[in-house]
């Protein structure tokens, strides 16, 4: 397969085969989902990680990556308990009684 078959969008490989996870998607997803200011932080580090990829420099996009991976569970984690906060307060304040 040449190079002008490959997806534009999909991973480039390193060269022990392995592909190189840039968590773009993923850090999109958080920041609609779960907690914005966390989950842009991710998508900044998704976007490092995917132009580091472009560029060629599969070390520093793998850097970037894992940086970007740890502020998704991040906000994964804070929008659950900022989610789990507010029900809490929504019941003591009775708005789930009829």
């Amino acid at each position: 397969m040449s190079d002008f078959d490959a997806h534009p969008l999909a991973p480039d490989p390193d060269p022990r085969g392995r592909t190189v996870r840039t968590y773009l998607v993923w850090a999109v997803l958080v920041s609609v989902l779960c907690f914005l200011p966390l989950g842009l932080v991710a998508v900044v580090y998704g976007l490092q990680a995917s132009r580091a990829v472009t560029d060629g420099d599969l070390a520093r996009a793998r850097r970037r990556g894992r940086v970007a991976r740890r502020w998704i569970i991040a906000a994964l984690i804070v929008g659950l308990l900022v989610d789990l906060l507010l029900a809490g307060v929504f019941a003591l304040l009775g708005a789930y009684s009829s």
